[in-house]
């Protein structure tokens, strides 16, 4: 589908990384293709990490990181839709979370969306439903494909999301791209032995390669999709 070079691409994610970790390879693949992509983040603002020694890690950093990790897989379209909401996103009222996402796909018309995949953090809970709110049946606004990306943490599922569809996109290609990108995010990278860990993604690709018969791939859940 990325391979005919025709696709409006969306990626909905919580936090600066999760686009990484989710759909890096794919954002790699489908810009080689000459796919559009754009990055929309849920929120980006100073936070606290718990795996930094020096404590808070500040939005102005966090959006350089994002910058630099796009652009290293092609991507040079993305937008903030809130700014010091990390965290946070659930004190914001659905509404104003649901209409932004509308404008955006209004001016978009994407013809492929993914998604976070709902894990314990609120932020990725209250994207999630606000992204289900937003990609609503309404005619002739209906991309052809939506789906779940994984986030590493779903090991921890809460909710686990059944009765959906698997895809698997080969990603053999781009695995190092992905974490090379991701390393970009500089404030975000834990110890080798932490899920988010740019040895662990790789291992976590590897798996999910295994599955599908490739040395790496990353795993899409499916919500919609049309066929022609």
């Amino acid at each position: 589908m990325i391979g005919n070079g025709n696709e409006r691409i969306l990626v909905i994610a919580p936090h600066a990384d999760d686009e990484v970790l989710g759909c890096g390879g794919l954002i790699d693949k489908a810009r080689k293709y000459e796919n559009e992509v754009k990055v929309l983040i849920g929120s980006v603002g100073d936070i606290h990490f718990q795996h930094k020694d020096d404590g808070i890690i500040h939005s102005e950093t966090r959006r350089m990181e994002l910058k630099e990790a796009l652009a290293h897989l092609g991507c040079n379209d993305y937008e903030i839709l809130f700014e010091d909401k990390e965290s946070a996103m659930d004190t914001i009222p659905m509404n104003q979370i649901v209409s932004k996402l509308d404008q955006v796909l209004r001016k978009m018309e994407p013809t492929i969306v993914f998604i976070p995949y709902p894990s314990y953090h609120q932020d990725h809970q209250v994207l999630f439903q606000a992204s289900m709110a937003s990609l609503r049946p309404i005619p002739n606004r209906n991309p052809k494909l939506i789906a779940m990306y994984e986030y590493p943490m779903i090991v921890w599922q809460y909710p686990k999301v059944n009765d959906v569809g698997e895809l698997y996109l080969d990603i053999t290609d781009s695995i190092d791209r992905k974490v090379e990108a991701f390393c970009k995010h500089q404030s975000q990278i834990r110890s080798p032995d932490h899920l988010i860990s740019p040895e662990n993604i790789k291992r976590w690709a590897a798996k999910r390669g295994m599955e599908t018969g490739v040395g790496y791939a990353e795993k899409y859940h499916l919500i919609r999709a049309q066929l022609f």
